[in-house]
């Protein structure tokens, strides 16, 4: 029985329908989006919901009138987030299943399911193609007469596991559609779908031609941006140390933080690290690791234990994230780069969820894969054309933004992490599709830009053409730190001991302690001092040279009394000219048994200071050195001339630049990390080359790529060789002129 469209609205029942859904909700109006996405599904139109808050995705498609038998079928990649949509629905007076292979008593809800007990049914992919749906539902007339519509959440996933081994069920679903009724609409709806992505679905689905795209911005402009590259060795995770507050008084100072890895490895020794150097006032108990080799009964722990507060920062891979409401992350820290940007995007949108709160997000990565990924980024857009209708007018920022549920394809299913071990990083190859291809160049665009890091994310997704949900960027919002660096500055961390950062806080003493203490010291000195130099009598005692009065005031005062006229302006006594000097003396010494800790605070926030303009100081120095060192290796190397068919050529033309990928493309499969003269020069003139061994390094694999693509008789290798000479020779002798460490 084909799906019968409403022809014309009734606007009155339109009202109450829209009424419901806000009571149901608790919500006081539906957005544009999803009043045009029900409208669609009533008129049996089907829809590209292209929305960042994935809790309203069934709402467009609902109906909560008393007598109303229609119903959403809903299909998803993870089972426990469909369980607590199911169980949510529910409890708002929608009666809702989920269903998926492992479900208990299944064949009872497929049943169920078949004689319209529930409004909502919410599926795996799996479930949705099996033979036993096949069978039980979609064989019952009384369910396929009352569809309503098919509803597919986080819709991206057909597109990204369409392609391979991974739960290849999700490229199945157009089987789904040709066994129900015919004109049933289709919702697919997804926080990260770019136009790419987008077609792609709709061609795998096979929809037809009327299908509308409603599409939200899914930027997030209450979240800060910012990449960092390492100043330390990545396996010291020295780095993360900013991530600790200033003067934290307790573990509410540390703000929720989820530290994403691609190993489990380094996500266990983030949670030791973090543990190891956390301050006395934040315990270490509040860090935690997660990956999918914990166990269920500690993830189910540390789940809870990041929506109470209780934890403040976890390590993790993708295991921990999709699927889980986390309301009140504040920062997301990548630890290197991630497999794509749109596993990017999810992370970020993972934290700050509600607009008006302000979050951050912060990628670190090395220095040598800041140089690689310039390259690379060079390499992809000799390769692809920017797209036809992403033209200049569309760089500008969006209006407005959007929080939202956002969910990474590596999360859904814990067996698709990475094992220890593998490498992360993607190479550019040829046999990258081209989605991947996309999706890389905006990643690799996103780290290496100078500009606002928002514009990549904007015309990723073509933001610009989409709808604004009104959460304006709140007070005190920030960009990224390309568009306002001081607003993002890095401190810089120095370890000591064992790893245990400086300026650790430790015990205080009151000022009553103090005081009673100076009393005790100023009560046996006056004695002594009595008994001392007027000895033999019984006139002259200590209460007579130091009243109880003068005792309590210099005692009340002891911190600032540290000369005789100190003491006189503290209080009236007559023998401060006589015994004034020693009463200081005394005081001083007792004191040292009390260090005043606000002091020696604001003492060593001085010193760092101090410590911070002179290592300023010598970094400029350094680099002014460096930069003559390099510009004379440079000059060197180009300097080298040549003879070649009768004329005279530089010896380094040929490396000047990259070969170009349609002539030459057997040297991208084979040279994994390509580089040209030109790149060196460029980056050896800023700070991410360090030091000489850095400069000397990058010409190596220089020479080393030529030598391993060409033919050991060849010209090109002979002249590699030849200029690895030239460049190591002067890069010795230029170290020792300017007295910088050599390679």
């Amino acid at each position: 029985m084909p799906f019968k469209p409403i022809v014309e609205f009734d606007r009155l029942r339109l009202s109450l329908a829209e009424q419901n859904l806000c009571a149901v909700f608790k919500v006081p109006s539906l957005r544009q989006h999803q009043v045009q996405t029900g409208q669609n599904t009533l008129k049996g139109i089907s829809t590209i919901l292209d929305v960042p808050t994935a809790a309203a995705k069934l709402w467009p498609s609902g109906n909560t009138e008393e007598d109303c038998q229609k119903i959403i079928l809903v299909v998803g990649p993870l089972t426990a987030l469909l369980e607590s949509q199911a169980a949510d629905l529910t409890e708002k007076g929608v009666p809702a299943v989920a269903i998926s292979s492992i479900s208990p008593d299944r064949d009872q809800l497929l049943q169920n399911v078949a004689e319209n007990k529930y409004r909502v049914v919410l599926i795996s992919p799996e479930m949705a193609v099996s033979t036993k749906f096949q069978s039980v539902v979609l064989s019952s007339e009384l369910f396929t007469s009352n569809i309503l519509s098919l509803v597919i959440d986080e819709a991206h996933c057909i597109s990204e596991w369409g392609n391979d081994d991974f739960r290849p069920d999700f490229s199945k679903l157009s089987v789904l559609l040709s066994r129900m009724p015919s004109g049933v609409p289709v919702v697919a709806g997804s926080a990260t779908m770019p136009k790419d992505v987008i077609t792609d679905i709709k061609n795998k689905l096979g929809l037809r031609s009327d299908c509308v795209h409603v599409g939200v911005s899914n930027d997030k402009p209450n979240i800060a941006l910012s990449v960092r590259i390492m100043q330390h060795p990545q396996d010291t995770f020295a780095d993360l140390m900013t991530l600790f507050p200033r003067d934290a008084k307790g573990p509410e100072d540390f703000p929720q933080t989820l530290v994403y890895t691609d190993d489990r490895i380094p996500c266990e020794k983030i949670q030791d690290f973090l543990r190891r150097n956390s301050p006395d006032e934040i315990a270490e108990a509040v860090f935690e690791f997660y990956h999918r080799h914990v166990g269920d009964v500690q993830k189910k722990e540390i789940q809870d234990g990041i929506r109470s507060g209780r934890l403040r920062g976890a390590s993790a891979t993708d295991a921990l994230g999709m699927g889980m409401d986390f309301k009140h992350i504040m920062r997301v820290i990548l630890w290197h780069c991630p497999r794509s940007f749109l596993s990017l995007v999810q992370k970020i949108g993972r934290c700050g969820r509600a607009a008006e709160l302000l979050g951050e997000a912060i990628l670190y990565i090395t220095s040598a894969a800041y140089m690689q990924y310039e390259i690379e980024l060079e390499i992809l857009k000799g390769d692809l054309a920017d797209d036809e209708d992403e033209d200049a007018a569309q760089r500008q920022e969006p209006e407005a933004a959007a929080d939202g549920e956002q969910m990474d394809r590596e999360a859904a299913i814990e067996q698709e992490e990475q094992e220890p071990g593998k490498a992360t990083k993607r190479k550019a190859k040829k046999s990258m599709t081209a989605l991947e291809a996309r999706d890389r160049r905006y990643l690799l665009e996103y780290i290496v830009t100078k500009g606002c890091r928002r514009i990549p994310w904007n015309k990723f997704f073509g933001n610009n053409s989409k709808l604004v949900l009104p959460h304006p960027a709140p007070p005190g919002a920030r960009c990224c730190d390309n568009c306002s660096p001081d607003e993002f500055p890095v401190d810089t961390i120095r370890l000591t001991g064992a790893g245990k950062r400086t300026g650790r806080r430790q015990g205080t003493k009151t000022t009553e302690d103090v005081a009673a203490a100076i009393q005790e010291t100023l009560l046996t000195l006056r004695d002594n001092i009595a008994r001392t130099k007027y000895p033999r009598q019984n006139i002259v005692t200590g209460k007579i040279l130091m009243s109880n009065l003068v005792v309590d005031a210099l005692a009340n005062r002891a911190r600032s009394i540290t000369s005789v006229e100190a003491i006189n302006q503290t209080v009236q006594w007559v023998w401060a000219t006589d015994l004034g000097a020693e009463v200081v003396q005394a005081i001083q010494q007792r004191l040292l048994d009390f260090p005043d800790l606000e002091e020696l605070a604001r003492e060593e926030e001085r010193r760092k200071k101090a410590f911070a303009a002179l290592q300023v100081l010598a970094e400029k120095d350094l680099r002014q050195k460096l930069t003559s060192v390099f510009d004379g290796c440079y000059t060197a190397v180009a300097s080298e001339m040549v003879t070649r068919r009768g004329k005279s050529v530089k010896r380094c033309q040929i490396f000047m630049t990259l070969p170009k990928r349609n002539a030459w493309p057997d040297y991208y499969e084979l040279i994994p990390e390509p580089i040209s003269i030109a790149h060196i020069n460029k980056f050896s003139h800023t700070t991410v080359i360090r030091s000489t061994a850095q400069y000397a390094a990058l010409w190596h694999r220089l020479f080393d790529n030529a030598r391993t693509y060409n033919r050991s008789d060849s010209v090109i290798y002979e002249d590699a060789d030849y200029l690895q000479g030239v460049l190591d020779t002067n890069l010795a002798a230029l170290s020792t002129l300017h007295d910088v460490p050599g390679p």
